[in-house]
């Protein structure tokens, strides 16, 4: 279970490394003050000797993943519309000929059939 929740950390939000102003890497740390930024990450001197402070901002948001899906997903159409376009430039598809034939034998038999009905009557 530890590890499907690692994955999903490694598949979520993403940060910047930084350095504080003594130039030690700086600690990320998780904000428990009650108020608008409870619960906030924010980066900061590890040993708060500089006093460095910045809010975590995340390299991409799960909005901008919806995004890119959406983005994706609409390319994705266009691309099969493309591919069928391709398809049957390559496959031209026999299917407007055949209607055209079997409309004309259509047309052929009812007036076939119409023209005996009428003979019949005439006797």
């Amino acid at each position: 279970m530890a590890d499907t929740m690692h994955d999903d950390l490694d598949d979520g939000l993403r940060f910047r490394n930084c350095n504080c102003f003594c130039g030690l890497k700086a600690s990320v740390k998780i904000s428990d003050k009650r108020n608008e930024n409870r619960y906030r990450l924010f980066q900061c001197c590890p040993k708060d000797t500089c006093r460095f402070f910045q809010w975590c901002i995340p390299l991409k948001t799960p909005v901008s993943y919806a995004d890119d899906f959406q983005q994706l997903q609409e390319e994705l159409c266009v691309l099969r519309e493309e591919l069928r376009v391709i398809h049957d430039k390559v496959h031209p598809s026999d299917q407007p000929k055949k209607m055209v034939k079997l409309r004309f034998i259509a047309w052929c038999l009812f007036f076939t059939v119409l023209a005996v009905l009428l003979s019949m009557t005439m006797l």
